[in-house]
């Protein structure tokens, strides 16, 4: 079988392209929709993040912006800026510490007009620089960035170093003099940590880290100076140079991704290998299948009518299989049968040509034998002659046989009570059956109508019982009943003689086949002939030793409603 050729094959590549092409399909979607689906909600939760980032940075710039503009604007500030003492210095001096004693402040600082300290206010979470002596404090080196409004300055910042911690100013000038001298400024010293803990956490579990930009580089959450090296969503400005950001970190990003495309793929692989397997197995085994069908038909149509499909399960190739046999039963029958009735018509014909050629001499010398009969005078060529005439008509009688068989007579088909062919029967056998010492018994369903040719059916029956009782040793017995099987019927003769033997059995009705010394061999194939042509059968059914049972079935008469 030529396998592009194959339903099977066919069969099984649909199949496969019908498991693998949905698998492709959703992956190269899954591929596409993935990534735009996780850049949109990414997106979208990123802009949101930084957009509350830079709200709570603007708000605490504001806070600070304001405490600072407060403050450079009292009037005794230029005074202490010049180290005059007063009782109002000493009250302002406590407005400062009140100030500079929250938790974002180390202190506040005053500068003179030419940029040098000229005094401290160290805060509740005052530590190094200015407040420690022997440690730098210079500025000189810091950018300087104006606030958004004002004339507010932002000096820094300041990362962490040798136990430092980071930190930046918010410088505001004070009020000029009453003869518009300058009087120097004031500064905020602001704890860096205090802004770089308002980015908030990593999100996204650790894939998205917040960093504050700042004109000094950037700083993460804790205020540690860092150096970002990966893709960063900037976020709004909160002062000149600073701004929040995010760093994404895409291997992170996207590795559950492309463990999930790969599994994808290796479960489509794995997918694709096992249903190849599988269809392929399934198809070998339906090619076997299919070709035990092949086979089984090139075998019929060799001429081996014996041939059946071995059938296991109740799927559809075995349907095939059991209807292939099925056909295979009927046309071997059907064959048999025609064979049967060409070989019968044969016989037919060859033995009514012999009969009409032997009978007319047969009775010449019947008639001659007669004739010398009465004449002679001597017993014992009389009693010669008499032998002589027996047989010319035992002769008679197988001629009569041979005619019978060759040209039935077409049945007269009509109703035939079963009580009164029973009856019938038993009137003609009684005696022979008595004579024989074998017990005749007639019983059965005699309310049943068959419709049959009742000539036919006399001559059929007592051909059985003949049989039948001379198969029997006296004592034995002979049942001749009328049976029903479905929407048949017919009559059963039983015997408890020697019984057939199973070589003979397939034989016993083929014409001048014979177990009796003196028997033609036509009686059995005359009754199934006259049975078939009544569109009945016969059924025998026999074993050695267990006595003969014959069933002659017709159809029942249809009585109408």
């Amino acid at each position: 079988m030529n396998i592009r050729n194959s339903i099977v094959s066919r069969y099984f590549l649909v199949s496969l392209l019908g498991a693998v092409l949905p698998m492709v399909v959703v992956a190269a979607l899954y591929d596409r929709y993935a990534s735009a689906l996780l850049d949109q909600i990414t997106g979208e939760r990123l802009s949101a993040q930084l957009t509350a980032t830079a709200s709570r940075l603007t708000a605490f710039f504001d806070v600070r912006v304001y405490q600072i503009e407060t403050l450079s604007n009292h009037p005794a500030l230029p005074y202490l800026v010049q180290q005059r003492t007063s009782r109002s210095d000493t009250e302002l001096e406590a407005l400062l510490r009140l100030e500079a004693d929250v938790p974002d402040l180390y202190g506040i600082l005053l500068f003179d007009p030419a940029g040098a300290l000229t005094r401290i206010v160290a805060g509740q979470a005052a530590s190094g620089a200015p407040y420690w002596s022997g440690l730098s404090f210079d500025l000189a080196r810091l950018p300087v960035m104006k606030a958004v409004s004002g004339d507010v300055d932002v000096v820094g910042p300041v990362a962490p170093d040798d136990g430092s911690s980071g930190w930046f100013l918010i410088r505001q000038p004070l009020r000029r003099s009453a003869i518009g001298e300058e009087s120097g400024s004031i500064a905020l010293h602001v704890r860096l940590a205090s802004v770089t803990e308002l980015l908030g956490s990593a999100s996204l579990a650790g894939i998205v880290q917040p960093v504050l930009k700042t004109p000094r580089g950037y700083f993460n959450v804790v205020g540690q100076a860092v150096t970002p090296s990966r893709q960063m969503v900037a976020g709004p400005e909160v002062l000149p140079g600073w701004q929040p950001m995010l760093v994404i970190d895409p291997d992170q990003l996207f590795r559950p991704f492309i463990t999930a495309q790969k599994s994808l793929f290796l479960v489509s692989l794995v997918s694709i290998a096992v249903i190849t397997l599988l269809f392929a197995r399934l198809a070998a085994r339906l090619r076997r299948r299919v070709d035990r069908l092949t086979l089984g038909a090139d075998a019929v149509a060799a001429g081996n009518l014996d041939y059946r499909i071995a059938t296991r399960g109740g799927d559809e190739i075995d349907a095939v299989g059991a209807a292939f046999n099925s056909m295979a039963e009927r046309l071997q029958a059907l064959i048999a049968r025609t064979v049967r009735v060409e070989r019968l018509a044969v016989l037919g014909e060859f033995a009514t040509g012999v009969a009409h050629e032997i009978r007319n001499p047969l009775a010449t010398i019947k008639t001659t034998v007669q004739a010398l009969a009465r004449g002679e005078k001597d017993r014992e060529r009389g009693e010669l002659l008499q032998d002589v005439g027996a047989e010319i008509d035992r002769l008679n009688r197988v001629m009569g046989d041979l005619l019978e068989f060759g040209r039935p007579r077409p049945p007269e088909l009509a109703p035939v009570p079963a009580a009164g062919l029973l009856a019938r029967i038993e009137a003609l056998m009684a005696a022979p059956a008595h004579e024989a010492g074998v017990v005749l018994r007639v019983d059965g369903a005699t309310d049943i109508v068959l419709h049959a040719d009742r000539d036919q059916l006399i001559q059929v029956i007592v051909n059985l019982v003949i049989n039948a009782v001379q198969a029997t040793p006296a004592g034995g017995s002979v049942r001749v009943r009328a049976i029903r099987t479905g929407r048949e019927a017919g009559i059963e003769v039983r015997d408890t003689g020697a019984g057939i033997a199973e070589a003979h059995l397939a034989r016993i009705t083929d014409p001048f086949f014979t177990t009796k010394p003196k028997g033609t061999g036509l009686g059995l194939s005359i009754a199934r002939q006259l049975a078939e042509l009544q569109g009945g059968r016969l059924e025998i059914g026999s074993a050695p030793g267990a006595g003969t049972t014959v069933r002659l079935i017709v159809p029942m008469e249809k009585h109408e409603p």
